[in-house]
């Protein structure tokens, strides 16, 4: 290699460094989205047996049964999920220099109740009492939504058997400092378990597994935030 050819490449390899130390650096954002609570509890799977009576009792097609027939079930719960459900937002941006209240009242209803997908044969059905609630919050009821009230207790939820937002409804008033613009998502907060359930044969034995799942109301939930660059109106 001649002594001009080094030059040249060596001049060549000087002005591309010197060009990516005059590059802007590039902004990246990154949004990770996890549920409030992964784990509510680390000791899954919950297993809830709910027994008629205070003893197993033989029968006539099986001398040592595990369970009783037509009076006990079983309810395993093998993963649980917090989530937040929204319904509406409110927002407000404060061109001003001085705090103001983001505040805003409901302009239409809003509910949410249980959903209990279980029993899905006619001898569950008939074990477990049906489904229905017998008080307002459902923590007296029987069959399937008591079972998923129980349930949601041992997790740490208090259950409701149903949530609402009504017209006319006030939301806040929050503080947004001066330049700055505030959301207020309002909804619900809800517990999604899943597992399986089992009624007892007139055998005196577990039937084979069937799926359950149970969506719980937890409470009303409002979360709000701030931020003063547009790029952080994504962010959690």
């Amino acid at each position: 290699m001649t002594i001009t050819r080094r030059l040249l490449h060596a001049l060549g390899g000087a002005a591309l460094i010197a060009g990516l130390a005059a590059a802007p650096a590039g902004a990246e954002t990154t949004i990770d989205t996890y549920p409030e609570t992964p784990e509510i509890n680390p000791d899954l799977p919950i297993v809830h047996t709910e027994h008629g009576s205070s003893s197993i009792k033989a029968n006539v097609l099986n001398p040592r049964p595990v369970c009783n027939p037509w009076e006990d079930h079983r309810t395993v719960i093998t993963k649980v999920a917090d989530n937040f459900s929204p319904v509406g937002t409110i927002s407000t941006t404060n061109r001003t220099d001085r705090p103001i209240p983001l505040t805003q009242e409901t302009s239409k209803s809003q509910e949410i109740a249980v959903k209990i997908n279980g029993s899905q044969t006619e001898q569950t059905d008939v074990n477990l009492g049906g489904s229905g609630e017998n008080s307002q919050d459902g923590s007296t009821a029987g069959g399937q939504w008591g079972i998923a009230y129980s349930l949601t207790r041992m997790i740490g939820g208090e259950a409701s058997y149903s949530l609402s937002w009504s017209v006319g409804q006030t939301i806040g008033p929050y503080d947004v400092p001066a330049g700055y613009t505030g959301e207020a998502t309002y909804g619900f907060r809800t517990v999604t378990m899943t597992g399986t359930q089992q009624y007892c044969k007139l055998d005196g034995t577990w039937s084979n597994p069937t799926a359950y799942t149970a969506f719980v109301p937890i409470k009303n939930e409002v979360r709000v935030k701030l931020y003063d660059n547009p790029a952080d109106s994504a962010k959690n």
